[in-house]
């Protein structure tokens, strides 16, 4: 299986269930300008099922605006769309993340989080 490298910040908090099975969360980066001069920005989807993941870093540390790497794999998820019609849309599925930048976290995120760094 290949894996996929995608480092951005988190558009919005993560959505966590809560008994930490999954979550998940949207990663968004820059890519320079398009030719009309307007922001180029890339985004994808991010899905982790890795509970001890999820309930350690994901939940109690990461908010919108941190930067982080992800590694996984990208997997088709098919859904059923509002007007009933079938849809398939791209997941990054999270087997290894990296906090690189820890800004935009909420003070009691921050707080939460200290005993991680050690």
């Amino acid at each position: 299986m290949q894996n996929v490298v995608f480092v951005g910040r988190l558009a919005a908090d993560p959505q966590v269930t809560e008994d930490f099975g999954k979550a998940v969360f949207r990663l968004i980066e820059n890519r320079g300008r398009d030719a009309e001069g307007a922001e180029r920005v890339v985004g994808v989807n991010c899905v982790s099922r890795a509970k001890g993941l999820n309930e350690k870093v994901i939940a109690p540390g990461l908010a919108a605006g941190c930067e982080v790497m992800v590694v996984g794999a990208f997997v088709d998820n098919h859904y059923e769309a509002r007007d009933g019609g079938r849809r398939a849309a791209k997941e990054l599925v999270v087997r290894r993340l990296t906090v690189l930048d820890w800004a935009g976290v909420r003070e009691g995120a921050a707080a939460a989080r200290e005993p991680l760094a050690a």
